[in-house]
């Protein structure tokens, strides 16, 4: 039996893939013996074929089928041959298809290869899931990356808590310390104290080399043998030949760990056969909604199918494309279900079956059902097996839940890769939109403890208006005719609130008094407003790409927009240094405009736009700041959540001047809540103040009509 050694990162960069393939060669090269290099890495797909600059032909799905007939002849058929001499197999060529190989299968061809090679690497993630530890139960050494870097050596804790919680012998989880000469970094010794224990290996920094490797397609140890980076590769091949030499003769470290493993290798398996045990008694109970694992067998059919065919399964942007594709899929999981015969229970709501492969394979999977009801306005996604929604203001936790964390990483991927972005553990958080304008947020491990998450602020297919706000008891009609007029005065307008208050609906209803005859530049990070006029030019922030570059920011939009000749200028939200820019616009000319920031009270949010102006790198005085705040901001209207889930406009307040360091405010407009009855509603009053604003007089000047009564 060869030698299988795992390849793992503490975290994404660490240099975990470029270890992989240049120890896959190094052992070649010195040993000239058999080696092969699988790739388990699903979150990096296609990676390693593309730094190999190798074909990518086939992968372990192509196995999967003859995987109990393999024979070291047919090998040959679904490896690719490197130049180096080692073998190369990809376990998937897209990480969508992660979720097809069972941990039963990936522990049969791990042992498969080291029965065939004398050496295999295995490019392994870190999430211990169940087939990854399918995967580790054939390991004989792991080589953990990492770097010298707090970031990096807190998840190499954890990968070594893993090891315990685990039951693997600890003496198989060997560390290399990537870079570990870098400027800034942390010492030998600190690495040491800190992981508690001495990185077995040093690869020294050694840029030069390693680009120059990635970029010709070479590893670093054919295209720079000599250089830093490739001792250091060395010198783990020879810690691996030497424990191989000294196995032979019935001694050292993997004889040691042969006879550890046994009983851990026996533990795994039979936790993995009673869960198998528990979800078929599971699946049995409960067949309405149909089993997980028949909704399962027939999306990988379907999958295999649809890949035969060559119809493509992502989303089509054209409607009628993406409903002929609809229509194909359908019909071809209606035909699977007809061939599972017996296996078909008639217990089985056959039509929701259908719906949720169809979700499944084209759309976002259990999200489709919220997504489609007009009544719910948010969801969030706190792992595979929680998800809430907001319905009426108010936080419900459903009973639907992701099959699996790499089901919902599919469907994270599905939103965020049509639009340029990646998510992963180099970057693991996104901001995004779908086709209907919702706005998307997805966060994964390490940021997030407790699996991938995700938030999907809806977008209402129906344009709000004041109606609707009057409707919802959140503003009476004498406020809205005050508003319309401080718009079509071209006052300067900030709308307050804390998250999900309806600062962009208020935003958005109040855009619609801006007269048609003028020009209106939008600013937002993800496009959500919904303007009436013709004249409306609609810009959107871009992050950076897969590069780091070609970022694009609310800041620079903003100061571009003065470039557009606008007459108004609204962004969706200030919560940068974009703040001194949208007061120095509104200073300069561009009256009338119009934006949100996030804050508790009219007060806060003249205290949040000092904030956000000292964001802006200016050595500003808080003197200066202020005066600036003064000048350009005529009127706060402030918006706030309710426990009952109710939004109301809690105050409409002026921003009359400043005297000494502080700006004076006057309320025109205040609710106040009186108390709570018997069904939980919130029960108030709005209420008047008696203040008449300094620019009432403007009105008729203007040519405008109002009622001064409405102060009264």
């Amino acid at each position: 039996m060869g030698k299988i050694i795992a390849v793992m990162g503490s975290k994404g960069g660490v240099g975990q893939t470029l270890v992989a393939i240049n120890l896959s060669v190094a052992l070649k090269s010195q040993t000239k013996k058999r080696v092969a290099l699988l790739d388990f890495n699903f979150a990096m797909a296609g990676e390693i074929a593309l730094l190999l600059a190798v074909p990518q032909t086939k992968s372990l799905l192509d196995l999967l089928s003859v995987i109990d007939k393999l024979s070291p002849q047919m090998l040959k058929g679904y490896v690719v041959e490197h130049s180096s001499g080692i073998d190369f197999l990809s376990a998937v060529s897209e990480s969508i298809d992660a979720q097809k190989i069972l941990p039963s299968y990936a522990e049969k061809t791990v042992s498969f290869f080291g029965s065939v090679y004398d050496y295999v690497i295995v490019n392994i993630g870190r999430s211990f899931n169940d087939l990854q530890i399918a995967v580790m139960d054939n390991i004989d050494m792991v080589v953990l990356v990492a770097t010298p870097e707090l970031a990096s050596l807190y998840h190499a804790k954890k990968v070594w808590q893993q090891f315990i919680i685990n039951h693997y012998p600890t003496q198989m989880l060997k560390v290399v310390l990537n870079k570990a000469d870098i400027a800034g970094g942390l010492s030998v010794d600190q690495v040491s104290e800190y992981i508690k224990q001495r990185p077995a290996w040093l690869i020294p920094f050694d840029a030069d080399s390693a680009v120059l490797s990635i970029n010709r397609g070479v590893p670093a140890v054919i295209a720079s043998s000599r250089s830093a980076f490739s001792r250091g590769i060395y010198s783990i091949v020879n810690t691996i030949a030497e424990e191989t030499s000294r196995a032979e003769q019935g001694a050292g470290l993997f004889v040691g760990l042969k006879n550890a493993m046994e009983s851990v290798r026996k533990e795994h398996r039979t936790s993995r056969s009673e869960k198998e045990v528990v979800a078929v008694k599971s699946s049995a109970g409960n067949l309405l909604p149909p089993t997980e694992e028949l909704k399962m067998r027939v999306y990988n059919k379907l999958v295999a199918e649809m890949k035969e065919r060559r119809i493509e399964l992502s989303p089509s942007g054209d409607k009628q494309k993406l409903a002929e594709t609809r229509q194909t899929v359908q019909e071809a999981i209606e035909r699977i279900l007809n061939s599972e015969g017996e296996k078909l229970t008639a217990r089985v709501d056959r039509v929701r079956l259908v719906m949720e492969v169809l979700d499944q394979s084209l759309g976002l999977g259990p999200l489709e059902d919220f997504l489609r009801d007009p009544t719910i306005t948010e969801v969030m996604v706190n792992g595979r097996d929680r998800i809430y929604v907001e319905r009426a203001g108010k936080i419900f936790l459903t009973n639907k839940k992701f099959t699996t964390n790499q089901q919902l990483m599919n469907v994270i991927e599905r939103i965020v890769t049509p639009l340029g972005r990646r998510i992963d553990e180099s970057s693991p958080l996104v901001d995004a939109r779908l086709k209907d304008g919702s706005r998307v947020n997805a966060v994964i491990p390490p940021l997030s403890l407790v699996g991938p998450c995700l938030t999907v602020r809806k977008f209402s297919k129906e344009r709000f208006t004041f109606k609707d706000l009057l409707n919802f008891n959140s503003i009476t009609p004498e406020m809205i005719e005050f508003l319309r007029i401080c718009v079509q005065l071209r006052k300067n307008i900030i709308i307050s609130g804390g998250t999900g208050s309806g600062k962009t609906t208020l935003l958005n209803i109040l855009s619609g008094f801006i007269p048609a005859s003028e020009r209106i530049l939008t600013i937002e990070d993800a496009a959500e407003l919904q303007l009436p006029q013709e004249h409306w030019v609609r810009l959107e922030s871009r992050p950076p790409n897969i590069e780091g570059a070609g970022e694009i920011t609310i800041r620079r939009l903003v100061v571009n927009s003065l470039r557009m000749r606008p007459d108004r200028i609204v962004v969706g939200e200030c919560r940068g240094g974009e703040a001194l820019d949208m007061l120095q616009a509104m200073n300069t000319g561009h009256d009338g405009s119009l934006t949100t920031v996030h804050a508790n009270a009219p007060r806060d949010c003249l205290s949040r736009l000092e904030t956000l102006v000292l964001m802006a790198g200016m050595d500003l005085p808080m003197h200066a700041i202020r005066s600036q705040v003064s000048a350009a901001i005529d009127v706060i209207v402030q918006i706030s959540r309710f426990s009952d889930g109710t939004r109301k406009i809690t105050h409409i307040t002026e921003i009359t001047g400043l005297e000494k360091d502080t700006i004076t405010l006057a309320d025109i407009f205040v609710y106040k809540q009186t108390g709570i009855d018997a069904t939980g509603k919130v029960v108030g009053d709005f209420n008047t103040t008696g203040v008449i604003p300094s620019f009432i007089s403007e009105v008729s000047s203007h040519g405008l009509t109002f009622d001064m009564g409405i102060f009264r």
